[in-house]
């Protein structure tokens, strides 16, 4: 059946599984009370919220081919190599498709939204702009999308498990045929090592991302170099426009983008070597950013107490030390090598008044001190462009350096 009309069929299967968990919460509800009630529909809920779920997927997938797109043909000999690379098979045929370059951007866009867990990316944008991250006119989810959309040939998609070419995807490009290779890669990886339920925490969701990614990365970068031994090509560069565009967007989010290509990539690369290895870091990746950098392997992590603090808690995570060392910039950055843990905080006082308290434990209390001295010019500039509000440092303990930033 043609995507165009399927479509609807499976919309008016989602709208009535809607309706029907709709009205099973309803009963539920008016039997809570009754003691030895609501077992069996609490299982039959379940189920419908997996059917509801998979309905959704198949909906969003099914829209993309009607409007213009397609399913693309995986060649057997890429699935071979993929299977052979990682030592898995594929529990289900991978599903790959076809969308206007254009929308590229935008589909990756909405995939960030979706993807934080509690409190979303609004909280987010706003604790990363009054920590200094990002710049006031800066916007996390568009520039994050508009530079992992830069000269992309494949996108994988975590929610859905499928992955996304553009319709520019020529099967006889051997750039295009290494960016199938990546994305059948992280296919294959999710179908055996899905994401765990619920939220693990930014650093944690960002380090999972790394592993899988890099492992991927290894694999385009594989194939790429047995191709040059016949053909001789070597790659493409970005163009100049492309390195322009990168090179204005805040470190911060460079920096995200580019974890994975960069450290994940170099963790994962000898474990390609040794399969049970690589399957147990592809099920339990670090949880770390620091362990991903060369000699903090296996670091653990002293998150700091923050303290006390008025109104309500709006978002609490911690920035690793990957965001010390993005927060600290080039100069400064082998500071963040004597990270031992963060935590920052995001809370608001009224509807108006939004502070944000930041706290950094490092090895010793010299590291710290070093870690503050560079910072103070940080604030200072930060101070200038944050109007209305006062930013300061702290030292609550001899190892730990504190950021406050509250509405004057």
């Amino acid at each position: 059946m043609r995507a165009e009309k399927l479509l609807p069929l499976l919309l008016g299967a989602a709208i009535g599984a809607g309706g029907i968990l709709h009205g099973l919460h309803l009963e539920a509800t008016r039997d809570a009370p009754r003691a030895g009630s609501g077992g069996g529909q609490d299982e039959r809920i379940a189920e419908l919220e997996n059917e509801l779920a998979i309905l959704k997927r198949e909906n969003a997938s099914l829209r993309s081919l009607s409007q213009g797109g397609g399913e693309v043909a995986v060649p057997p000999e890429m699935v071979a190599f993929v299977q052979s690379a990682i030592g898995r098979d594929f529990k289900s045929s991978p599903q790959v498709h076809r969308l206007a370059a254009e929308e590229l951007r935008d589909r990756i866009a909405a995939a960030i939204e979706e993807r934080y867990g509690p409190n979303g990316l609004d909280s987010r944008q706003q604790a990363w702009t009054l920590m200094g991250f990002l710049g006031p006119e800066d916007r996390f989810e568009g520039q994050l999308a508009a530079m992992k959309s830069i000269g992309t040939r494949s996108w994988f998609d975590a929610a859905s498990g499928e992955a996304w070419v553009t319709d520019r995807y020529d099967p006889q490009s051997i750039p295009d045929q290494a960016a199938m290779i990546r994305a059948l890669s992280l296919i294959l990886t999710h179908q055996h090592f899905p994401p765990p339920p619920g939220w693990p925490g930014d650093e944690t969701a960002l380090t999972r991302e790394a592993a899988h990614e890099g492992a991927a990365r290894v694999l385009e970068d594989r194939f790429l170099a047995k191709e040059a031994l016949h053909s001789g090509f070597t790659g493409a560069a970005p163009s100049t426009d492309d390195r322009e565009l990168i090179a204005h967007l805040p470190a911060f989010i460079r920096g995200t983008a580019n974890f994975a290509t960069l450290y994940g990539k170099a963790r994962e690369k000898p474990l390609l070597e040794q399969p049970q290895k690589l399957a147990a870091e592809l099920h339990q990746p670090p949880t770390l950013t620091a362990q991903f950098y060369p000699g903090h392997e296996g670091a653990p992590a002293s998150l700091p107490e923050l303290p006390e603090t008025p109104g309500s808690m709006m978002l609490e995570e911690s920035a690793g030390m990957l965001g010390v060392k993005l927060w600290l910039g080039e100069e400064s950055e082998a500071l963040g090598d004597a990270w031992a843990g963060d935590r920052y905080r995001l809370y608001a006082i009224d509807d108006e008044t939004v502070n944000l308290v930041w706290e950094v434990r490092f090895t010793g209390a010299e590291a710290a001190a070093a870690f503050e001295k560079a910072a103070m010019e940080i604030v200072a500039r930060l101070s200038k462009v944050q109007e209305g509000r006062k930013l300061h440092l702290e030292r609550p303990s001899p190892d730990t350096v504190r950021l406050v930033n509250v509405v004057e």
